[in-house]
């Protein structure tokens, strides 16, 4: 099961059509390519990877209305905002 933040399920539950927002995403371990697979996902719902983190994390920009999709992709572990990081 993926961890969802409390920022998350609350944007999940609620999106605002036509805004964005920046995921810390992090990735299974041991997941083949799942950087590569993960990145193409989120390319295809027409969001972008902003950069890579470090410990397997991808920070990425999805449009409010697709975290559902995010949240339902098999390589990813958990799902937060990237309000909770500080500089990374």
């Amino acid at each position: 099961m993926t961890y969802l933040s409390h920022t998350v399920r609350s944007l999940r539950r609620d999106p605002i059509p036509g805004e964005t927002v920046r995921l810390v995403l992090t990735l299974a371990e041991g997941a083949d390519d799942a950087e590569l697979e993960v990145a193409e996902r989120v390319e295809s719902l027409g969001g972008e990877v902003a950069r890579e983190l470090r410990f397997d994390r991808l920070l990425v920009e999805v449009g409010q209305t697709d975290i559902e999709a995010v949240c339902e992709f098999d390589a990813v572990t958990e799902v937060e905002t990237d309000a909770v990081l500080g500089p990374t």
